[in-house]
Protein backbone atom coordinates (compact mmCIF):
# COMPACT_ATOMS: atom_id res chain seq x y z
CA UNK A 1 0.00 0.00 0.00
CA UNK A 2 1.58 3.81 -1.21
CA UNK A 3 1.36 6.12 1.34
CA UNK A 4 -0.36 9.37 0.70
CA UNK A 5 2.55 11.71 0.72
CA UNK A 6 0.65 14.98 1.91
CA UNK A 7 -0.29 13.76 4.91
CA UNK A 8 3.04 13.37 5.66
CA UNK A 9 5.17 16.45 7.17
CA UNK A 10 8.30 16.60 5.19
CA UNK A 11 9.69 19.66 7.17
CA UNK A 12 12.29 17.31 8.68
CA UNK A 13 12.98 15.62 5.22
CA UNK A 14 13.39 19.05 3.82
CA UNK A 15 15.68 19.78 6.50
CA UNK A 16 17.79 16.78 6.00
CA UNK A 17 18.34 17.39 2.44
CA UNK A 18 19.95 20.73 2.74
CA UNK A 19 22.00 19.57 6.22
CA UNK A 20 24.85 19.30 3.41
CA UNK A 21 24.78 22.98 2.93
CA UNK A 22 26.03 23.19 6.62
CA UNK A 23 29.82 22.04 6.12
CA UNK A 24 31.07 25.53 4.06
CA UNK A 25 29.32 27.31 7.25
CA UNK A 26 30.15 25.68 10.15
CA UNK A 27 33.43 25.48 8.57
CA UNK A 28 33.61 28.66 7.96
CA UNK A 29 32.47 30.11 11.25
CA UNK A 30 34.99 27.47 13.38
CA UNK A 31 37.47 26.81 10.29
CA UNK A 32 37.79 23.17 11.66
CA UNK A 33 36.80 20.51 9.53
CA UNK A 34 36.25 18.03 12.42
CA UNK A 35 33.66 19.85 13.58
CA UNK A 36 31.65 20.47 10.58
CA UNK A 37 31.72 16.82 9.68
CA UNK A 38 30.57 16.32 12.78
CA UNK A 39 27.94 18.87 12.95
CA UNK A 40 26.58 17.54 10.00
CA UNK A 41 26.35 13.95 10.75
CA UNK A 42 24.72 15.29 13.67
CA UNK A 43 22.19 17.47 12.67
CA UNK A 44 21.49 14.41 9.75
CA UNK A 45 21.04 11.71 12.24
CA UNK A 46 18.45 14.18 14.02
CA UNK A 47 16.64 15.05 11.28
CA UNK A 48 15.82 11.40 9.64
CA UNK A 49 15.03 10.34 13.71
CA UNK A 50 12.77 13.08 13.50
CA UNK A 51 11.54 12.21 9.90
CA UNK A 52 10.90 8.71 11.03
CA UNK A 53 8.67 9.78 14.34
CA UNK A 54 6.88 12.56 11.63
CA UNK A 55 6.12 8.96 9.25
CA UNK A 56 4.86 7.04 12.26
CA UNK A 57 2.85 9.54 14.08
CA UNK A 58 0.57 9.85 10.59
CA UNK A 59 0.08 5.83 10.56
CA UNK A 60 0.19 5.83 13.98
CA UNK A 61 2.40 2.95 13.80
CA UNK A 62 6.05 2.38 15.61
CA UNK A 63 8.45 4.32 13.82
CA UNK A 64 8.80 2.35 10.17
CA UNK A 65 12.15 0.90 9.98
CA UNK A 66 12.81 1.02 6.09
CA UNK A 67 16.63 1.64 6.63
CA UNK A 68 18.76 2.68 9.87
CA UNK A 69 19.18 5.96 9.39
CA UNK A 70 22.48 5.96 11.23
CA UNK A 71 23.82 3.16 9.07
CA UNK A 72 22.41 5.11 6.07
CA UNK A 73 23.82 8.85 7.10
CA UNK A 74 27.18 7.18 8.27
CA UNK A 75 28.13 5.65 5.45
CA UNK A 76 26.66 6.87 2.48
CA UNK A 77 23.88 9.63 3.27
CA UNK A 78 21.51 9.64 0.34
CA UNK A 79 20.67 5.76 0.90
CA UNK A 80 18.41 7.28 2.76
CA UNK A 81 16.83 10.22 0.66
CA UNK A 82 16.15 6.76 -1.81
CA UNK A 83 14.67 4.83 0.90
CA UNK A 84 12.63 7.23 2.71
CA UNK A 85 10.73 8.15 -0.74
CA UNK A 86 10.22 4.47 -1.19
CA UNK A 87 8.16 4.28 1.36
CA UNK A 88 6.53 7.19 0.87
CA UNK A 89 5.41 5.70 -2.15
CA UNK A 90 6.84 8.26 -4.56
CA UNK A 91 7.66 6.83 -8.35
CA UNK A 92 10.79 5.65 -8.99
CA UNK A 93 11.82 8.31 -11.16
CA UNK A 94 10.82 10.99 -8.31
CA UNK A 95 12.72 8.72 -5.73
CA UNK A 96 15.47 8.99 -8.31
CA UNK A 97 15.34 12.81 -8.55
CA UNK A 98 15.86 12.96 -5.19
CA UNK A 99 18.49 10.52 -4.17
CA UNK A 100 20.77 12.52 -7.24
CA UNK A 101 19.30 16.24 -5.89
CA UNK A 102 20.93 15.33 -2.45
CA UNK A 103 24.03 14.17 -4.19
CA UNK A 104 24.17 17.30 -5.90
CA UNK A 105 23.43 19.91 -2.85
CA UNK A 106 26.30 17.47 -1.43
CA UNK A 107 28.96 17.71 -3.79
CA UNK A 108 28.33 21.59 -4.31
CA UNK A 109 29.77 21.75 -0.95
CA UNK A 110 32.95 20.55 -1.40
CA UNK A 111 34.60 23.38 -3.49
CA UNK A 112 32.93 26.11 -1.31
CA UNK A 113 34.76 24.02 2.00
CA UNK A 114 37.80 23.44 -0.85
CA UNK A 115 38.62 27.25 -0.59
CA UNK A 116 37.64 28.24 3.33
CA UNK A 117 40.78 25.43 3.67
CA UNK A 118 42.78 27.08 0.62
CA UNK A 119 42.02 30.61 2.43
CA UNK A 120 43.37 29.30 5.87
CA UNK A 121 46.25 27.49 4.63
CA UNK A 122 47.43 30.79 2.78
CA UNK A 123 46.99 32.77 6.28
CA UNK A 124 48.76 30.66 8.38
CA UNK A 125 51.90 30.58 5.48
CA UNK A 126 51.71 33.90 5.21
CA UNK A 127 51.82 34.69 9.21
CA UNK A 128 54.74 31.77 9.54
CA UNK A 129 56.54 34.20 6.16
CA UNK A 130 55.77 37.54 8.17
CA UNK A 131 57.17 36.49 11.20
CA UNK A 132 60.46 35.18 9.79
CA UNK A 133 60.79 38.43 7.58
CA UNK A 134 60.55 40.44 11.15
CA UNK A 135 63.13 38.01 13.10
CA UNK A 136 65.45 38.89 10.04
CA UNK A 137 65.52 42.48 10.59
CA UNK A 138 65.90 41.93 14.28
CA UNK A 139 62.76 42.62 15.82
CA UNK A 140 61.27 40.17 18.17
CA UNK A 141 57.69 40.98 17.33
CA UNK A 142 55.48 38.03 15.49
CA UNK A 143 52.82 37.69 14.06
CA UNK A 144 50.04 36.10 15.19
CA UNK A 145 47.06 35.94 12.75
CA UNK A 146 46.67 37.38 9.19
CA UNK A 147 43.18 38.73 8.36
CA UNK A 148 41.54 40.57 6.14
CA UNK A 149 42.60 38.82 3.11
CA UNK A 150 41.48 40.42 -0.37
CA UNK A 151 42.78 39.41 -3.79
CA UNK A 152 44.02 42.12 -5.77
CA UNK A 153 44.64 40.64 -8.85
CA UNK A 154 45.31 36.72 -10.18
CA UNK A 155 47.58 35.33 -7.00
CA UNK A 156 47.78 38.59 -5.72
CA UNK A 157 46.73 39.13 -2.07
CA UNK A 158 46.48 42.57 0.16
CA UNK A 159 46.23 41.50 3.66
CA UNK A 160 46.83 42.76 7.63
CA UNK A 161 49.16 41.13 9.44
CA UNK A 162 48.17 41.56 13.55
CA UNK A 163 51.58 41.19 15.38
CA UNK A 164 52.68 40.45 19.03
CA UNK A 165 53.12 43.74 20.17
CA UNK A 166 49.45 44.93 18.74
CA UNK A 167 49.71 46.75 15.65
CA UNK A 168 48.61 45.68 12.32
CA UNK A 169 50.91 45.60 9.29
CA UNK A 170 49.92 45.55 5.81
CA UNK A 171 51.31 42.84 3.72
CA UNK A 172 51.02 41.51 -0.03
CA UNK A 173 50.89 38.27 -0.65
CA UNK A 174 52.23 36.44 -4.07
CA UNK A 175 51.80 32.73 -5.10
CA UNK A 176 54.15 31.95 -7.77
CA UNK A 177 54.26 29.59 -10.67
CA UNK A 178 57.16 27.54 -8.29
CA UNK A 179 53.85 26.82 -5.83
CA UNK A 180 55.42 29.15 -2.79
CA UNK A 181 54.04 32.04 -1.61
CA UNK A 182 56.11 35.12 -1.07
CA UNK A 183 55.13 38.31 1.76
CA UNK A 184 55.99 41.81 1.35
CA UNK A 185 55.79 43.83 4.42
CA UNK A 186 54.31 46.96 2.93
CA UNK A 187 56.56 49.66 4.72
CA UNK A 188 54.88 52.24 7.54
CA UNK A 189 56.60 55.35 8.43
CA UNK A 190 58.79 54.47 11.13
CA UNK A 191 57.28 51.01 11.55
CA UNK A 192 60.42 49.07 12.29
CA UNK A 193 61.82 51.82 15.33
CA UNK A 194 58.45 50.52 17.21
CA UNK A 195 59.04 46.90 17.21
CA UNK A 196 61.35 46.93 20.51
Amino acid sequence: MAYNELKIKNIYFYFYMVVPLLCPIVYFLTTDAQIAIIVFFVTALICAELDLKEIANVHRASVPKFVNPAISVLFFPPLYVYSRSQFAGVKSSNRWGWFLVYIAIALSCIPAVGALAYSKELKVDACELTTSILKDKGSNVTCLVVEDVKEITDKHYRAKAVLSNGMGMPIVIEERDDGYIYVTLTPLSDLFDLFD
